[in-house]
């Protein structure tokens, strides 16, 4: 019998207005794989969407690269496998598509390796390798997370929120933009008045959250003071989405990530109405409804005849 390791990898948004490099809500898009072993020299990358065509299928390859990393850090070899990738996830777009494949990477390492590292551990490295825990611990548990990781200590801490009972709607440009580019528009400090009031913004819209006060908690994401001021001008549709949402009793409009997708927060009731007009309005743009993840990665193992 052919093991064979099977991934679904949930999309993230972060920073959730005021929630800078600290929060993240996994999404119901989704990265594919199935991977098994085979008995060849090199791995081999089998890409089944057109936008992964560009990733590279040799030992440039970023899982390739991550999984070997675990690895030898937990003194595994690990075999020759077939990775086969299917993704709905847009790449460089503010959707956790990287975090996507970081996670895929520390399964694959975790399972053909026999390393029986936890969910918890699997935090760590995730998040240590990113520097953040906004867009891996949302993909890895699903849900609403806000998190902190120590550089010092380099230990992750994570607390779960209740889901939002709202709709979300994303607005897509049809470019990229890199994340190079987005933190470079940032500040390098902040006046002791900034840090307190965008800290005082960022707990009230926490407690409003976890109280479903969602009017409150998007008035209060709209306000932050982080990033949207310095990145609003990278995305030339940021202001016409926020309006139309607003004209439509539309929760929050934040920029997702550090990336262009323009994400909406919006009632259950009103959601439908608005993305057509943001279709309409904005065709130049992909606009969609998607729903939150809530279980994280899911994975299984298939046994296929050889």
């Amino acid at each position: 019998m052919e093991e064979v390791l099977k991934l679904k990898i949930p999309a993230s948004t972060a920073n959730l207005g005021v929630g800078f490099d600290s929060i993240g809500m996994a999404l119901d898009k989704y990265l594919h794989m199935s991977i098994r072993k085979i008995e060849r020299a090199n791995w081999e990358f089998l890409y089944y969407s057109s936008e992964l065509e560009g990733l590279p299928k040799d030992e440039n390859n970023y899982i390739y690269q991550t999984a070997l990393n675990v690895a030898r850090k937990y003194n595994v070899t690990l075999p020759s496998l077939q990775i086969e990738m299917r993704s709905d996830i847009p790449l460089a777009r503010g959707l956790g598509s990287s975090a996507s494949a970081l996670v895929g990477a520390l399964f694959i390492a975790n399972y053909f390796g026999n390393i029986q590292l936890s969910k918890y551990e699997l935090l760590q490295l995730a998040t240590e390798i990113e520097g953040h825990p906004d867009n891996v611990a949302p993909t890895i548990y699903g849900g609403l997370i806000a998190g902190f990781y120590n550089p010092i200590t380099k230990i992750t801490d994570v607390a779960r929120i209740e889901v939002p009972h709202v709709d979300i709607i994303l607005t897509i440009p049809p470019y990229e933009l890199r994340t190079e580019d987005s933190r470079r528009v940032l500040p390098d400090t902040f006046s002791h008045k900034g840090a307190v009031q965008n800290s005082a913004i960022s707990n009230t819209m926490i407690c409003a959250l976890i109280q479903h006060k969602y009017k409150l908690a998007g008035k209060m994401m709209e306000q932050d003071g982080f990033h949207e001021p310095y990145r609003q001008h990278l995305i030339p549709e940021f202001n016409q989405v926020r309006k139309l949402s607003r004209q439509h009793d539309a929760y929050a409009t934040v920029i997702s990530g550090a990336r262009p997708t323009i994400l909406t927060l919006c009632p259950k009731e009103k959601s439908g109405k608005l993305v057509r007009t943001l279709r309409e309005k904005i065709n130049n743009c992909a606009s969609e409804l998607v729903t939150i993840n809530e279980i994280g990665v899911k994975d299984e193992v298939v046994y296929l005849k050889s």
